[in-house]
């Protein structure tokens, strides 16, 4: 069972820069938030103004619903791999995948970075899938909520950081 998506954020400061920020490894082990269980992994594969990173955490299970903390097997370990090529034209694409070691869901996205009105927006289109019986569809709208707030926060933290906060 597949649920797809679609999730944006505006960004108060000019494309160019929020791209910059995007293929900076300072933003995204910033992105990480102090995080003691996380790691990041971080390339340019096509040289300057392109990233691949990948980030990997584990996540605390107390505030999650009983339904998915009954499926886990360990500890929660999300991962996220984000590849934006090079801005042209005022906009740059990218993907977005992820999933866990710990059960079977999978995320896979397009990204796009565009100016807009004096701004930015970070716009991610794509899907959820979870393959567990009976409870997959309950888990697959935890995990868009969850998908929702990486791309909320993303936004988030490209403007404090562009604004100097």
């Amino acid at each position: 069972m597949s649920k797809e998506f679609s999730f944006s954020a505006d960004i108060d400061h000019d494309v160019e820069r929020v791209h910059a920020a995007l293929t900076s490894e300072e933003y995204w082990k910033g992105r990480l938030g102090g995080s003691t269980t996380g790691s990041v992994e971080f390339a340019s594969p096509a040289g300057p103004g392109t990233v691949r990173v990948t980030l990997t955490d584990e996540t605390d299970t107390s505030g999650l619903p009983a339904v998915v903390r009954g499926i886990l097997r360990g500890p929660l370990v999300m991962q996220r791999t984000d590849e934006w090529g090079p801005l042209e034209g005022g906009a740059a694409q990218g993907t977005l995948t992820g999933g866990s070691s710990s059960f079977p869901v999978s995320i896979e996205g397009r990204s796009e970075l565009r100016a807009r009105d004096g701004g930015a927006v970070l716009e991610v289109r794509g899907q959820v899938t979870v393959k567990v019986p009976v409870v997959g569809g309950q888990i697959e709208g935890l995990v868009l909520q969850m998908v929702e707030a990486i791309v909320s926060g993303d936004g988030t933290a490209l403007n404090e950081i562009l604004s100097g906060n």
